[in-house]
């Protein structure tokens, strides 16, 4: 009888498990140094020294009542970032910014009260900054 109940209970959290990893479509995966991250519900900040990989933020537009875009300002030093949001299960490009450059613009389609998954992907990147706003 113990063992039968260590079995179920060892089932029974390795379903849990699978089903919580399951459930994430987005997975932060990197190397950084001097990595700093703010975010509140509708916008996100990261700054880093150095950053190889992929940050993943989910905001939402807390502005139910009116549709709009992200707004964004993104600068690196070398390398390059990549920026992509998924709103509808459909990951798109939102811009690309290469080494020595700096973007202040906005993009995308959000609609009021939605959540979004903004992915920044950085490769071989060094001394760089990105700012992402929903409700502008």
């Amino acid at each position: 009888m113990k063992n039968l109940l260590k079995r179920v209970s060892s089932l029974f959290l390795a379903f849990i498990l699978l089903f919580s990893l399951g459930s994430c479509k987005y997975v932060s995966s990197y190397k950084a140094i001097g990595l700093v991250r703010s975010q509140t519900n509708h916008s996100l900040e990261t700054s880093f020294y150095s950053l190889e990989g992929q940050l993943v933020y989910k905001l939402k537009k807390t502005d139910n009542k009116n549709d709009g875009q992200i707004s964004y300002s993104i600068e690196v030093e070398q390398g390059e970032i990549i920026i992509y949001y998924d709103i509808y299960s459909e990951k798109e490009k939102l811009v690309e910014v290469s080494s020595n450059q700096s973007v202040n613009d906005k993009g995308g389609y959000i609609e009021g009260g939605k959540s979004v998954y903004i992915i920044i992907e950085a490769k071989n990147s060094a001394r760089g900054k990105v700012k992402i706003e929903l409700n502008n």
